[in-house]
C-alpha cells in the first residue's frame, strides 16, 4: 500500500485494472504519442465505445476528468447560474453535498431510514415539491452505506413526480451491482447518469468519468466542457478497460467474495457490527466502545478508514485483498 499505510479508506479495486489496459498504457508510453494534443478534443473514440457498450449514441455521453468534474459543472449551471435548489439523501457522499454548498445555500437533505438506510421516496417527492427542487442527486449504490437506494419503480416515481427537477444518479459503484440506468437517458429528459473508471475498472489515478444524458440535455452539458479535458493516456486506458468486460466480471466476483468474508470476520468480533451492502465497502457500527479509542488504535497501526463527525458510531471500510483484510481484523481484534 502507498505510504506504507493500510488504506481501507479508499474505495478502490485492490487488484488493479485489466491487463489489457496495462498493455495499452505501456504501448502508448513507448510510442511517445503524448507529445501531441491529439485529435480527440471531446474524447470522440471513448464516447463511441460507450455508445456501443450501452446501445446509445456517442452524443449521449460527455467525458470528464473524473465524475467529480461533471458534478462541478452541473452545479455551476443549475445551482449557481440558475439559482437552483438541490435535494439529496442523507447520509450520502459528503463531498458532493459540501460541493453544492459552495454554489448555493438551498440544499435539502432527506434522512435515510435506519437501520437499513432505505430511501423514503414519498418524502423525497413531498419535500422536493415543497422546496421547489431543481436538481436531485442520488448515489446508487449509496456511499457510505453501500446499499441500493433506487430501483426501477422508485426512479420512475421520482422522475414523474418532479418533472422539472433534473435528477443525477451517481453510479460510481454500480459495476458491483450489475444494474445501471444509463439506457434510460434515451427517453428521460430529466435524468443524468454519472459513471467512472476509477472504481471497479481500477483506473482511479487516471481520472476518467462520464455522464450519460438525453441528447437534448447532453447538448446543453457539452457547452460546459473543456476541450482536451481528459488526457490522451487516460483515454487509452479507459478504452482498453471498457473492452475487457470479462476481466471486469471476474474481478467484481472476486471482490464480492472478499467483501463477504471480510464482513463475516469483523462480525465475529465483539462490539463491531458490519452492515452489508452491494458495493466493495461497508459500514461498521461500534457499540460498547469509545469510537475515539478505536480510531486511535487504528491510527497507531497506520490503518486508515473513512469516518464522519456526523456518524461517530460508524466507520466505513473497503474490502482489500484477503491478506490485508485479515491483517485489519487482527488489528481490530486487539481492542
Amino acid at each position: 500500500m502507498h505510504e506504507q499505510a493500510l488504506h481501507f479508506d479508499e474505495a478502490i479495486n485492490p487488484y488493479g485494472c485489466s491487463p489489457r489496459a496495462v498493455e495499452a498504457l505501456a504501448a502508448f508510453a513507448r510510442s511517445q504519442e503524448y507529445r501531441f494534443y491529439g485529435e480527440e478534443a471531446t474524447a470522440e473514440s471513448l464516447r463511441a465505445d460507450l455508445a456501443a457498450h450501452f446501445g446509445l449514441a456517442p452524443d449521449n455521453f460527455i467525458v470528464y476528468n473524473g465524475a467529480g468534474e461533471a458534478v462541478a459543472w452541473i452545479y455551476i449551471a443549475h445551482l449557481l447560474l440558475r439559482r437552483g435548489t438541490l435535494i439529496t439523501p442523507y447520509p450520502s457522499y459528503e463531498r458532493f453535498t459540501e460541493g453544492a454548498r459552495i454554489f448555493t445555500d438551498r440544499v435539502v437533505e432527506i434522512p435515510l431510514v435506519e437501520p437499513d438506510w432505505t430511501l423514503p421516496v414519498d418524502q423525497m417527492i413531498d419535500e422536493g415539491r415543497r422546496h421547489g427542487a431543481t436538481l436531485g442527486l442520488i448515489s446508487n449504490p449509496n456511499n457510505p452505506s453501500g446499499n441500493v437506494l433506487v430501483d426501477d419503480r422508485a426512479l420512475d416515481a421520482l422522475l414523474d413526480a418532479l418533472p422539472d427537477c433534473l435528477w443525477i444518479i451517481d453510479e460510481a459503484f454500480a459495476d458491483y451491482t450489475g444494474v445501471t440506468f444509463v439506457p434510460w437517458v434515451a427517453e428521460r429528459r430529466n435524468l443524468i447518469v454519472l459513471r467512472t473508471f476509477s472504481k471497479a475498472y481500477g483506473l482511479a489515478g487516471l481520472r476518467v468519468g462520464y455522464a450519460a444524458a438525453h441528447l437534448a440535455v447532453a447538448e446543453q452539458m457539452a457547452r460546459f466542457r473543456i476541450p482536451w479535458g481528459v488526457d490522451a493516456m487516460a483515454l487509452v486506458g479507459a478504452r482498453a478497460a471498457l473492452r475487457d468486460q470479462a476481466y471486469l466480471r471476474e474481478v467484481v466476483a472476486r471482490i464480492h467474495a472478499d467483501c463477504r468474508a471480510f464482513q463475516e470476520a469483523i462480525g465475529r468480533l465483539p462490539r463491531f457490527a458490519p452492515h452489508p451492502g452491494r458495493a466493495n465497502f461497508f459500514l461498521v457500527r461500534m457499540h460498547d466502545i469509545d469510537p475515539a479509542r478505536v480510531h486511535a488504535h487504528l491510527h497507531a497501526h497506520r490503518v486508515r478508514v473513512r469516518s464522519r463527525p456526523d456518524m461517530p458510531e460508524y466507520f466505513r471500510v473497503t474490502a482489500m485483498t484477503p491478506d490485508l483484510n485479515a491483517r485489519f481484523v487482527e488489528i481490530l481484534s486487539q481492542l
